[in-house]
């Protein structure tokens, strides 16, 4: 059977332990501590399964220069590693369909074949939902735009006053996603989204926080972007291939309503209603290195397509560098995009915490600040390719996702909290040698007295001599600590009163002592 188009869905989120929330971001996000159940349906995959994916992942990895791979290859090992890859089992065993039901404009039910579904786990607190599917049914461009728009939501973008998600369904919303041959309840991988409310704010889609549970019951999964996944789709059709390669209807092509529609996932007309808006946003989102060979692409914040002939080269190579090459590519920009988000939303965390224990809390931005020099040194990377196309493709990627600007901006943000960290070090440091200055201070009257009384022998019962010094520096040493002990740990008091109190106390005492010590010993 022809495949007229493949589709693949990436849906970016956040995660963190349920059981690590209180811990360092360091240690929340271990990726040792993913637990899989021997019995799940997932399974860890530093290696692939069969001679096909492993050609393909070595041609991959030949495209990315070395030191990228840590950040985009499981390796298998231990100790500290930056990404674990998972695949569902059930995509080698058996058939599998994405399913989207659409009500809005007509009604439709499209099945999609599944290729393999993937979740990558980064020790940067987010991970990638990967949906690869294939496309043998539907041949038409309209239907392409309709399975993109609609397969790609994963909660409702509005609700409609009155009506709610029903209202949602009949624009933006498909009317149910779900996944059919999975191991498991039915249901569990079903979502007509009629549950939702008001309260439902971020909340992902069922068969989304299920697939995910199904990896580790304790990880909390939250979308970062919006409702929308990530889509990547390559369109098979020689009509518009054709039109492409010809420099006039080219031309006109590349600033059409079509293109835009496509390109930016509208299903139901374009969505930009200014021409000299539109032809500037194609101008920049639009790839057209290929475009004498009837191949296009094009690249937006929220998508990734191409387009071309029928033919066997763009079916079994292109094609294949689109779903390998292409797919990692994507998926590394998206992790930083999400990392990003994550260490911005961990800087708000941080500074509004209280600083009643300074030193836990700078040991947490110590922590938090080495994590970031490693997401700098390991995962955001200016170049990844020598590989012109690559070069090309990889810079518009991180100009639509206007990564520059997000990095440089989240620099700023953490070198003012590492700031802010070695202050209250600073701080600490200087709290504790006041302290240890005041108790010097107190112990100068002591001193002074036990000069000046000597070492007077005190008879108690006539027969154990005992230094009347060395009695008065032991309890004023007593008095002292608990003296202190009990200051530093009631609240709103004036520590400077109260060291004047008791180094009064203590000369009362030190004239009294000799009167009351022989009524004692009696």
């Amino acid at each position: 059977m022809a495949l007229h188009s493949y589709h693949i869905f990436m849906f970016p989120f956040q995660w963190e332990h349920d059981r690590c929330r209180d811990k360092p971001f360091n240690e929340r996000f271990d990726l040792n501590k993913v637990h899989v159940d021997n019995d799940s349906m997932w399974e860890n995959l530093p290696v692939p399964k069969n001679d096909q994916y492993e050609t393909e992942l070595y041609n991959e990895k030949n495209f990315f220069y070395k030191f990228v791979h840590n950040v985009l290859y499981d390796t298998g090992k231990t100790g500290n590693p930056i990404i674990r890859h998972f695949e569902r089992k059930e995509t080698y065993n058996g058939e599998l369909t994405f399913k989207i039901g659409v009500k809005a404009g007509k009604e439709n039910i499209y099945n999609l074949k599944i290729k393999s579904i993937g979740i990558d786990l980064f020790s940067t607190g987010t991970g990638i939902l990967i949906f690869y599917l294939e496309n043998h049914l539907y041949n038409n461009i309209v239907d392409v735009k309709r399975i993109n728009q609609f397969g790609r939501r994963v909660f409702p973008p509005y609700m409609v006053d009155g009506t709610g998600v029903a209202g949602t369904k009949t624009g933006e919303l498909a009317d149910y996603i779900a996944i059919d041959g999975l191991s498991g309840e039915p249901s569990r991988y079903f979502e007509d989204f009629n549950q939702f409310t008001a309260l439902d704010i971020y909340k992902p889609a069922r068969f989304i926080k299920s697939l995910i549970e199904d990896l580790d019951k304790t990880i909390l999964p939250e979308p970062v972007v919006d409702d929308r996944m990530f889509t990547m789709c390559w369109f098979f059709d020689n009509e518009t291939s054709e039109l492409i390669k010809s420099d006039t209807s080219y031309e006109e092509y590349a600033i059409s309503n079509d293109w835009h529609e496509y390109l930016y996932i509208d299903s139901n007309g374009s969505t930009c209603q200014n021409k000299k808006m539109q032809k500037k946003l194609l101008e920049d989102h639009t790839y057209a290195r290929w475009q004498k060979e009837g191949t296009l692409y094009g690249i937006t914040r929220y998508s990734f397509i191409a387009i071309s002939n029928e033919g066997w080269f763009a079916q079994n190579v292109l094609l294949t560098h689109f779903r390998t090459m292409y797919v990692r590519m994507v998926e590394l920009v998206l992790v930083q995009r999400a990392s990003t988000l994550k260490f911005s939303s961990e800087v708000t965390m941080l500074s509004s915490l209280s600083d009643k224990d300074p030193q836990r809390l700078a040991d947490n931005i110590g922590k938090f600040y080495q994590a970031y020099i490693r997401f700098v040194n390991q995962v955001y990377f200016r170049e990844i390719t020598a590989q012109e196309q690559g070069i090309e493709l990889y810079e518009m990627l991180q100009i639509s996702l206007h990564m520059k600007d997000q990095v440089k901006d989240l620099d700023e943000e953490i070198g003012e909290l590492h700031n802010y960290a070695a202050l209250l070090d600073d701080k600490r440091q200087n709290q504790n040698l006041s302290l240890l200055t005041k108790i010097g201070a107190l112990f100068i009257a002591p001193s002074l007295i036990a000069s000046y009384f000597g070492m007077n022998i005190l008879q108690i019962n006539g027969n154990n001599p005992v230094a009347f010094s060395q009695i008065w520096v032991f309890g004023s040493f007593i008095v002292l600590s608990g003296l202190i002990l009990w200051l530093t740990k009631t609240p709103n008091k004036t520590i400077v009163n109260w060291l004047y109190a008791l180094i009064a106390l203590i000369l009362l005492a030190t004239f009294l002592l000799p009167f009351l010590l022989p009524l004692m010993i009696k």
